[in-house]
């Protein structure tokens, strides 16, 4: 009986526990009961430090909301950015190897480099023996099979040489390495700066720098203005490739003390995009930059050809706000656009939802899925009718059978489509500076092939442009001889693109005559002439389409202004590409100038590739010739 109550008797305890937990507990001494008017004051006190709880929760909140960090929207559009100050001298350190076997290597680690390009890698060698020294250079990023940098030089006797491994500004950091014959392998850990600010290339010392620009060196918890690498003229690259990464280069000293060979890799950087800044401008500044206007400014960019030039003065202020002014994300020209991310959706289109220049480059989606149909029709209905009328042994043969014949029809149309050729579409911007038989050309390109190219060649006045912000560099280059050499250019079955920039030298023209009252064309170009404008005796005429080497009489148009608009008009897609064309190849033609639009596979090195052309379409500026 006891157990059936206690049950019973142990639930009302519970309940009357579990509501005495829920309330406040009392206090362990009991009070003796109070009378009435007292237990209403005491009910009144404890009103009154409810309302003093409940105004101190209140402002306790209203403290921690105006504590709180505004929203996300307000945060960034009160955010300030921090306070600049100067420059910051980001040539890195050398880094001295063991020189036990008779041989002295130098290398600089942390210096400055480009957003994009290469990188020029500062080594210094010094033979100590009386024999000379075959050396190769190399530069291979940390990850697993990646691609290698190199460069061969020959040290003579006794020989001190500094020279430049260009790495691909894609690779911020490797293992630099040098070895050759009878000599113990050295390698060093390298890394690339990039900073955080204008990056300027300074041709000279920094004290130069600092008394032709006002600004001094900052400290490294501060902010700078530009981020300055310094190189000695006499030891400076003669590559255009070490230029052409940097928004700005600058020339400290005077230019009669550059070298020559250097100071043409500098004028080609201007030439073919760069900014230039001459901190001692020249008095036959005209004949060392022969693409200035005949009477330069002296307190404004000047255009020069694709890029700009600036004169400084005697002062150190207008030097320094030409720097400050350069565009510190400056692209190329002609921008190339590399394959979509790993997380974006549109896995057939390029990077940001773009379409490639080259159509045959997709998927045939469409063929495809007729493909796929067929076979699902033959291996479903077809293959239940003929294991009714022949057994399942004939659709075990059959239905592998199928499979093969759909794989082989997939291959047969691959190669009937693509073959074992390069296929390509190119397009250009030129200049053409006839006075000097030499072009300054900006070019792009799209490229698939089926059986990847062992390799292609630049020379030193060019430079192979990779798509911004290219997560993966796959290309082995060598710098031997000046120029450069580059193995796994195109990859099979995927389609890239590369940009050029490159100073030639040409015998290219248009010549024209007088003949009556019009003018005859003779199309000397090396390339079909598909139109164009061109200004003689203050009057503009239109170019008839010719072969290469034809003559043909030039029309008078109204108005050369408003056809220049019409005759400079590339395709949607390489719009998209040539948001860094800048307008001085809009101007409005003088006496003698033309614009031309060309075929073909262009002017930049990498016409010469052996491709099947699918589309060329070039714009070419630059003065007539007049019997």
């Amino acid at each position: 009986m006891r157990r059936l109550l206690a049950p019973w008797l142990l639930l009302p305890s519970l309940l009357v526990a579990g509501l005495g937990l829920a309330q406040p507990q009392p206090p362990a001494v009991v009070a003796p009961a109070k009378p009435a008017e007292e237990a209403g004051e005491a009910s009144a006190a404890e009103d009154h430090m409810k309302d003093l709880a409940e105004d101190t929760s209140n402002q306790k909140e209203a403290e921690a909301a105006a504590e709180a960090p505004p929203p996300a929207e307000e945060w960034e559009v009160e955010a300030e950015e921090p306070e600049r100050f100067g420059y910051a001298d980001t040539t890195g350190t050398l880094e001295n190897l063991e020189d036990t076997d008779g041989l002295r290597v130098s290398v600089r680690t942390g210096s400055l480099r480009g957003k994009r390009g290469f990188a020029p890698l500062e080594v210094t060698l010094q033979n100590l023996d009386s024999v000379p020294r075959p050396l190769r250079l190399g530069f291979q990023g940390y990850r697993s099979g990646s691609p290698s940098t190199v460069r061969e030089v020959e040290l003579a006797p006794r020989q001190r040489l500094t020279t430049y491994l260009l790495v691909p500004s894609a690779v911020p950091s490797g293992l630099f390495s040098v070895e050759g014959p009878n000599l113990r392998k050295r390698t060093s850990g390298i890394y690339l700066n990039e900073g955080d600010a204008l990056a300027t290339l300074v041709l000279g010392t920094s004290k130069a720098f600092e008394a032709g620009t006002g600004l001094s060196r900052v400290e490294n918890s501060k902010s700078p203005l530009v981020n300055t690498r310094f190189m000695s003229v006499e030891e400076a690259p003669r590559e255009l490739a070490a230029y052409s990464g940097f928004p700005a280069v600058m020339v400290t000293g005077e230019v009669a003390s550059v070298p020559a060979d250097v100071w043409a890799a500098l004028e080609n950087y201007a030439a073919a995009g760069g900014s230039l800044i001459l901190a001692r401008p020249p008095r036959d500044v005209l004949q060392r930059l022969p693409l200035l206007e005949p009477e330069p400014e002296r307190q404004a960019w000047n255009a020069y050809a694709f890029g700009q030039v600036y004169l400084c003065q005697s002062g150190a202020e207008d030097c320094r706000d030409a720097l400050l002014s350069v565009v510190e994300n400056g692209k190329p020209h002609l921008e190339p656009i590399g394959p979509p991310q790993r997380w974006e959706e549109a896995r057939s289109a390029l990077r940001g939802g773009e379409w490639p220049l080259l159509p045959n480059a997709l998927v045939p989606v469409g063929r495809f899925l007729v493909l796929i149909f067929l076979f699902s029709l033959v291996v479903g209905p077809g293959g239940l009718i003929l294991a009714r009328r022949k057994g399942p042994v004939a659709l075990l043969i059959g239905v592998p059978a199928v499979a093969l014949l759909t794989c082989l029809i997939i291959v047969g149309d691959s190669l009937l489509g693509d073959g074992f050729v390069t296929h390509a579409s190119r397009y250009s911007y030129t200049w053409l500076d006839r006075p000097r038989d030499r072009l300054v050309t900006s070019a792009v390109g799209g490229y698939y092939a089926n059986l990847a190219l062992d390799r292609v060649q630049l020379p030193s006045t060019g430079v192979l442009v990779a798509p911004d912000e290219l997560e993966d560099w796959t290309v082995d280059v060598s710098w031997t001889g000046g120029g450069m050499v580059a193995e796994g250019f195109l990859p099979s079955r995927t389609y890239v693109e590369w940009g050029e920039l490159a100073v030639l030298t040409t015998r290219a023209r248009l010549v024209v005559r007088q003949e009556g009252a019009g003018w005859k064309v003779q199309n000397a170009l090396g390339a079909p002439l598909q139109g164009g404008l061109v200004r003689l005796g203050k009057r503009h005429y239109a170019l008839p389409e010719l072969a290469d080497g034809a003559e043909g009489m030039a029309t008078e148009v109204p108005s050369g202004k408003e056809s220049l608009g019409r005759v400079v008009s590339p395709p949607v897609r390489v719009e998209i590409r040539a948001q860094g064309i800048r307008s001085n190849f809009m101007l409005p033609l003088e006496e003698g100038d033309f614009m031309a639009r060309l075929g073909g596979p262009g002017f930049a090195p990498l016409a010469t590739l052996p491709a099947q052309l699918h589309e060329g379409t070039h714009f070419m500026r630059g003065q007539v010739d007049k019997p």
